[in-house]
């Protein structure tokens, strides 16, 4: 057996067919699929069952709840392939896309092959890679290349290695010694917990963009979720990776990469926490970072989201239009014409209606939708 696929699943319902099915239908045939049914109340659990019953490649885990690293835990523990690769339960994969990562792993005889993704929203995608360059890493390069900025590149949240266990390949025996002792607790960056430390283990690794893993994000995705018990799930993650860097012999580039990451990580719970947000705050939440934007509006929110935006390099701010930009101009700004849009629509994610006043802003968003042709899901206000 070459390849063991895992994917945990937990109340996945809505996504858990198109997921499999994608899997199912790979190029790539020696491999198994194993399904972890993290104690679904839904139809997750009969789904998963009648695939083991038509597919003899498929194997089914029953667990009760406990959490998505202890599903992929088992998962691991019962793997019989040598490589290891895993699916996300409300996410799919293209028809070539273990091919592609056995091929690259074995032609370089690699221990990780780290990909890009899409990142798929309603009527959005993105594709999100690396900021390392693509390239083969031996353990030098890996020590002075990688190690030094795999969690924190050049700027505020930036990884050099995304963190995401859904678009790469692992070596299932160091895998597996990796999770031997993982802290369980951990219910927020379960993926970071297990990456970074498997790539202080290995010798060699292959960095690519391909993008071949679509990820799906919606409301009631896992990432979504900040209960009550965010900060203590944070501090876990913290704590479980500084005992693990402070033990590296490069400790001192390493911890201060997780210190950033885990600002971010406390920001992405109260963002106003980090930046003064005056009476208004970008929907940091709502927009992908490195996004191409449009900014409508340059009045005191506009402006306030334009600081925030510029004081950590969030995304990149491709027009910024108000009515009344003639004034603007003469202050010295570079406010344009909403007219100008027209020439833009096609390059952005989003357009940011900047107005406090929500019966205005929806105003403005019907009128650019009628008017410029832009879909409802790219208007953010």
């Amino acid at each position: 057996m070459k390849v063991s696929v895992i994917i945990a699943v937990y109340n996945e319902e809505r996504y858990l067919r198109e997921c499999v099915d994608s899997v199912l239908d790979q190029t790539f045939r020696d491999y198994e699929l194993i399904l972890v049914d993290d104690g679904s109340m839904d139809s997750s659990g009969q789904i998963c069952d009648s695939y083991s019953l038509s597919d003899s490649r498929v194997r089914v885990i029953h667990k009760k709840n406990e959490g998505l690293i202890c599903a992929r835990k088992e998962g691991v523990e019962s793997a019989k392939g040598e490589f290891v690769v895993f699916v996300d339960a409300d996410d799919w994969v293209e028809k070539d896309f273990l091919e592609f990562l056995v091929e690259e792993m074995e032609l370089n005889k690699a221990d990780i092959v780290a990909l890009g993704c899409m990142r798929e929203e309603i009527n959005n995608t993105m594709r999100i890679v690396n900021k390392i360059k693509n390239g083969i890493y031996k353990k030098d390069k890996l020590i002075n290349e990688v190690w030094p900025q795999m969690l924190y590149y050049q700027g505020f949240y930036e990884f050099g290695i995304l963190p995401y266990l859904c678009n790469k390949i692992f070596k299932r025996n160091i895998l597996a010694d990796c999770y031997v002792n993982v802290n369980t607790d951990i219910s927020n960056g379960e993926d970071a917990a297990v990456v970074y430390p498997y790539l202080l283990k290995i010798n060699k690794a292959v960095i690519c963009s391909e993008s071949k893993y679509h990820y799906r994000i919606h409301k009631d995705a896992m990432t979504a979720r900040k209960d009550a018990n965010y900060y203590s799930n944070v501090a876990n993650l913290y704590l479980y990776l500084y005992e693990i860097f402070k033990k590296n012999e490069y400790a001192e580039y390493l911890i201060p990469q997780l210190d950033q990451y885990m600002r971010k990580m406390v920001w992405q719970k109260e963002p106003e926490s980090f930046i003064e947000a005056e009476n208004y705050l970008f929907p940091f939440d709502r927009v992908v970072k490195g996004a191409k934007v449009i900014i409508y509006g340059a009045g005191r929110v506009g402006k306030t989201y334009l600081h925030q935006i510029r004081q950590i390099a969030y995304c990149e701010i491709v027009l910024w239009v108000d009515k009344k930009f003639e004034l603007y101009q003469k202050k010295g700004y570079e406010v344009y014409c909403p007219n100008k849009i027209a020439v833009y629509t096609g390059q952005v994610d989003y357009l940011i209606i900047a107005i406090a006043n929500i019966l205005v802003a929806e105003e403005v968003a019907d009128n650019l939708s009628a008017n410029y042709g832009i879909n409802r899901d790219k208007l953010i206000y």
